[in-house]
């Protein structure tokens, strides 16, 4: 039976202090781990390791035709993900190879290029055997380009046929400076030949000169200083090597920096040239490449012209280009580069690769008192879920299923954070068995889940609540923020005793409308989730019928998947507290809220009228009846009149269906006692208004009749329409008289303009939604139909009253 893991004692927190994985000189340690400094002392297979495994497996599989393939891979992410970790796993796999390759390694750009090619670029010149072997590397390069201008001269007068030689030569058999010798070749024409081969790579001659040199005792020391960034001496300035691969210690400037760049990577692409050309295998890695984007514009540009012709060197010269950088940095990569780049993306760990991870680092510590650790029970929480882990299986240490499930839910499985987690949950248990054994030598027991918990609240509550309130109030002045005259909910409410809530403002964007500012310490399980949901209802309700809408700032950790359950409950996303720049995201947040506020404002006034036209429309309909009910009983006699010889319409007897249309000829109905005080433009645009539309209704009340009892539904419907018009017409002449009355006191303000504009809209959408275009044209002596008389006698009335008043 294992062990109860009550009964073991963990030492030695084996969880690192800093969790950043760096190719640095921590990568060449060996294997010895490096106790709170670094976090590569363990490793977990993820299917993003295994895929670059297989790819630089295949980099170093035989080809067909002979010669190398080249690679270029990109390892996308963003950060915590464990990318420079499987960067890293690959330089150690690269380094323990039985025939080691060439390695150039980079931790990350920075703008002096030449600072750091010179102090920070590790490569073959940093250890005497890579030294030996690039030495070796060079000799047969040289002697490759000595081969080629051995055949292509093709004869000998004194040696006869020189293909033997060439090929002896390609072969290592033969000696190049005897050939040279024998030959009498000029060793500058050898020299015109490396420049000629390195003119796809660069235009400096001084390279070709560098390598040619290399084969001189007297000058490999000088050339290898050079080749590491340090200033040539004085024989190779002779020579016409006048410059630092980097720019010179103590220089600055935009063009220094520029040729810095340019002139590292011609070094690193020549180096490349030299290896692909003899078909041997090299490599260089890059990590945290996404840092170029903190270069001024200038720099980037050039970097990235650089980075595209190393790239494309890299690929068609058989080497392999292993980089890391963040989704946007990729995105800032040139399309060439895209077309040549394998990419990666590491995902977060599921629940099983987080307790291996976590099982990993216990292992590697080693640090029991009692044995060795073994897992714990089930997960028996509320959101228990069937176990990923088999019955037997690695230890977790101290930390029990419920706990390493926990972690996994809120870290979201991101490697980095799930590492931070674990050193401080295995603390906080360190800490407390030690308070409660007083003062023992220490160890840990059990780290459980509401260690975890607490953990990961010490982790991101570390800004005090005082801090983000000030940030908060610098939002306020940012956006000139209008607090409200009074707190519409008591503080009761707003901010309940014993609960880590708390409004710290209540905003006033508009009339009977409210912004709350709710702080809040980290949202990790679902009671935190409820508890919020509920204060936020309440503050809804406590305001209503006002609006209200809530923005929840977290003063420490949320995860995803709880902001969308937060979203969903309480309507808006929570904001999350950051350091850099978090007043104008606040500023943003509210703005949009209070956009959303405005919106909610129109879509409820636009909803009450459309209830208030669902029942004029009810009513019209109601009178549609009537109306064909009348016409029903006046038929015979509307069929036996005819029209008078003066063209008026006669009524069949006072009160019929068409005498209340008809007014003696020449004559205007009498306007309207209420508005009779308009101006006379607007009272003359009111009256042909209505003019034509008891022109269009006089005719199509007509039509219907003649029709009878053929009139159709869609006769009615049109004239129901035209009365309705009528009707909205009267009542916005109403609303306009009463307004102009209420403003002819003096000069109207701008409140009493923006109430006329809402009328003039109010107007403008409730014909809009009618079938005005059905109503036809009444015909002479008006020019326009009834639907563009309709459309057009807001704007006009708003035109005439607006020059009234000038």
């Amino acid at each position: 039976m294992a062990p109860d893991s009550g009964d073991i004692i963990w030492h030695s927190n084996p969880f690192p202090l800093t969790p950043v994985v760096r190719l640095g000189p921590s990568s060449g340690l060996g294997n010895a781990p490096v106790e709170r400094a670094d976090s590569g002392n363990a490793t977990v297979s993820t299917p993003t390791t295994e895929d670059l495994s297989r790819l630089v497996d295949d980099y170093f599989a035989d080809q067909p035709g002979g010669g190398r393939r080249g690679r270029v891979i990109a390892l996308v992410g963003e950060f915590g993900l464990g990318k420079s970790h499987a960067l890293r796993k690959v330089s150690d796999d690269l380094g323990g190879l039985p025939e080691p390759l060439t390695l150039w390694s980079m931790d990350e750009p920075v703008q002096d290029m030449g600072r750091m090619y010179r102090d920070r670029l590790r490569g073959p010149g940093d250890t005497p055997q890579g030294q030996r072997r690039f030495e070796k590397l060079v000799h047969r390069y040289y002697t490759y380009v000595m081969a080629n201008r051995v055949a292509a001269q093709g004869h000998d007068p004194r040696l006869g046929g020189l293909d033997e030689i060439a090929s002896a030569l390609r072969a290592g058999s033969l000696d190049p400076d005897k050939v040279v010798s024998a030959l009498r070749y000029d060793p500058e024409v050898i020299h015109a030949d490396l420049r000629r081969a390195m003119g796809s790579v660069t235009e400096h001659r001084r390279f070709a000169t560098a390598l040619a040199l290399f084969q001189d005792p007297s000058f490999t020391r000088m050339v290898w200083e050079w080749l590491r960034g340090e200033e040539p001496a004085e024989p190779l300035r002779e020579r016409g090597i006048t410059e630092a691969i980097g720019p010179s210690a103590g220089t600055s400037g935009p063009e220094h920096i520029n040729a810095g760049i340019d002139r590292v990577f011609d070094a690193l692409a020549v180096q490349a040239v030299l290896h692909g050309t003899v078909s041997s295998p090299y490599a260089l890695l890059i990590d945290s490449l996404e840092k170029v984007l903190e270069w001024r514009e200038d720099h980037l540009r050039t970097f990235m012209d650089a980075f595209e012709r190393l790239v494309n060197i890299y690929a068609s010269q058989g080497g392999l280009l292993v980089f890391c950088v963040s989704p946007r940095g990729l995105r800032e990569l040139r399309p060439s580069v895209h077309e040549r780049l394998v990419q990666l993306w590491p995902a977060a760990f599921d629940e099983r690769l987080t307790g291996q991870l976590v099982a990993a680092y216990v292992a590697a510590g080693g640090g029991s008192g009692g044995g060795t650790g073994t897992p714990a029970g089930p997960s028996t929480g509320p959101n228990a879920e069937p176990s990923a882990y088999p019955t037997a299986g690695p230890s977790f240490g101290p930390f029990d299923r419920e706990a390493i499930g926990l972690m996994h839910e809120l870290t979201e499985g991101v490697p980095r954070e799930v590492l931070k987690t674990c050193r401080q949950a295995w603390q906080i248990a360190e800490d407390r068995d030690r308070a409660r054994e007083d003062g023992s030598e220490g160890g840990v027991r059990r780290v459980s889940a509401r260690d975890v918990l607490l953990a990961v609240g010490r982790l991101h509550e570390q800004v005090s609540r005082r801090h983000i309130v000030t940030d908060v109030r610098k939002a306020l002045d940012l956006g000139q923020w209008r607090i409200a005259s009074r707190d519409p909910v008591p503080d009761r409410l707003s901010s309940p005793p014993g609960t880590p809530e708390e409004v710290l403002h209540w905003l006033s964007p508009g009339p009977n409308a409210y912004l709350a500012v709710l702080l809040t310490n980290s949202v990790l399980v679902a009671d935190d989730a409820e508890r919020i949901a509920a204060q936020v209802h309440s503050l809804r309700s406590a305001v209503s019928p006002g609006r209200c809408e809530v923005l929840l700032v977290v003063r420490g950790h949320v995860s995803h998947t709880m902001q969308d359950r937060l979203g969903r409950s309480i309507g808006s996303r929570p904001l999350v507290y950051e350091q850099r720049d978090f007043p104008r995201t606040v500023d943003a947040a509210l703005r949009k809220l209070g956009t959303r506020l405005s919106d909610g404002r129109r879509e409820e006034g636009l909803v009450q009228l459309g209830e208030r036209m669902r029942r004029d429309l009810e009513q019209q309909t109601a009178e549609l009846a009537e109306l064909r009910r009348v016409m029903n009983t006046w038929v015979p006699e509307l069929r036996s009149r005819a029209l008078a010889p003066g063209g008026a319409r006669t009524a069949p007897s006072p009160g019929g269906p068409t005498a209340v249309l008809d007014h003696p000829p020449g004559r205007e109905p009498d306007p309207e006692p209420v508005a009779a005080d308009l101006p006379g433009a607007v009272r003359h645009r009111f009256h042909e208004a209505l003019e034509v539309l008891d022109t269009v209704t006089r005719r199509i009340a007509g039509r219907a009749a003649e029709r009878h009892p053929t009139a159709t539904q869609k006769d009615l419907g049109v004239l129901g329409c035209a009365t309705l018009v009528r009707a909205l017409t009267e009542h916005f002449r109403g609303s306009v008289a009463a307004w102009h009355r209420s403003a002819a006191r003096g000069a109207p303000s701008d409140f009493q303009w923006g109430e006329l504009r809402r009328i003039c809209r109010e107007y403008e959408s409730a014909v809009e939604v009618l079938p005005t275009h059905l109503l036809g044209s009444p015909g002479p002596p008006h020019p326009l139909t009834a639907a563009r008389t309709v459309e057009v006698l807001a704007e006009e009335v708003w035109s005439a009253l607006s020059a009234a008043a000038v």
